[in-house]
C-alpha cells in the first residue's frame, strides 16, 4: 500500500486468518471477491463505514490529493469501485489494517508483491513482443484469486470485530495518519479511549432491575 513506513510499523496486530488460508476459512467471501470485486468492495466498504461511523473519503484516504482527501457523498463509492476496483479493494484493506490494527504477514506481502510484479512484467513485455494469450489468462486468474483472498481475509476480520465490538483506533496508529484523517476521526469520536463507551459492534446488554 502507498503509505508511510511509520504507519506500516505502527500496525502490529495479527489477522485472524492469513491470506493464504482465507479461501478455506471463508469460501463464500473468496468466490464473491473473485467473481464480482466491484460489488464485493462496495459492500465491504459500506460495512466498514457503518462499523466505524466515519464519512466516506475516496479510496479511504490512500490518495489524499485535493478534494479526494475530504469527505464526499457516499454515492461516489459507486464510481470508485467501478472505475478503480483494485484500488478500492486496497482501500478496504487500508481501513481494516489502520482501524483494527492488522499488519501484513510475510506471506501476505509475498502474494501481493508477486502478483503485481507478474502483471507489470507482462505489461512491459507487451510493448516489445507479442505476449501469448495463455499468459494473459494466467495473469487474470492470478489477479482474481488474490483479490478473492484479500476480500475474504478482510471480511473475516470485519465479522470478528462485529462479534466482539470495536474500541476505537489505537492512538499509535492514528498519530501517523494524514492530518486531515486525524481531524476527521476526532470529530466523530474515534480516538482510542474516547470510543470505548460505545464499543461499536458489540452486543448490547439490557440493565438488570433491582
Amino acid at each position: 500500500m502507498p503509505v508511510k513506513q511509520e504507519l506500516v510499523q505502527a500496525c502490529t496486530g495479527h489477522w485472524k486468518t492469513e491470506m493464504f488460508q482465507a479461501p478455506c476459512e471463508a469460501p463464500g467471501s473468496f468466490l464473491y471477491g473473485c467473481c464480482c470485486i466491484c460489488c464485493a468492495s462496495y459492500q465491504q466498504r459500506t460495512e466498514l463505514l457503518d462499523l466505524t461511523g466515519e464519512p466516506y473519503v475516496c479510496c479511504a484516504g490512500l490518495c489524499p490529493c485535493g478534494p479526494l482527501g475530504e469527505p464526499q457523498d457516499r454515492a461516489c463509492l459507486f464510481l470508485e469501485v467501478c472505475c478503480c476496483p483494485g484500488l478500492a479493494l486496497s482501500a478496504n484493506r487500508f481501513m481494516v489494517q489502520t482501524r483494527f490494527d492488522k499488519e501484513n504477514t510475510p506471506c501476505d506481502d509475498c502474494i501481493i508483491t508477486a502478483t503485481c510484479l507478474f502483471v507489470c512484467v507482462l505489461d512491459i513485455a507487451r510493448c516489445c513482443v507479442d505476449v501469448p494469450h495463455e499468459l494473459d489468462f494466467l495473469a487474470d486468474c492470478l489477479v482474481m484469486s488474490v483479490q478473492g483472498c484479500m476480500h475474504a481475509q478482510q471480511q473475516i476480520e470485519i465479522n470478528e470485530v462485529k462479534k466482539h465490538g470495536w474500541h476505537g483506533m489505537p492512538p499509535m496508529i492514528m498519530q501517523h495518519l494524514p492530518p486531515s484523517q486525524q481531524e476527521m476521526m476526532q470529530k466523530v469520536g474515534m480516538h482510542g479511549a474516547a470510543a470505548h463507551p460505545s464499543m461499536i459492534g458489540a452486543p448490547q446488554q439490557m440493565p438488570m432491575h433491582q
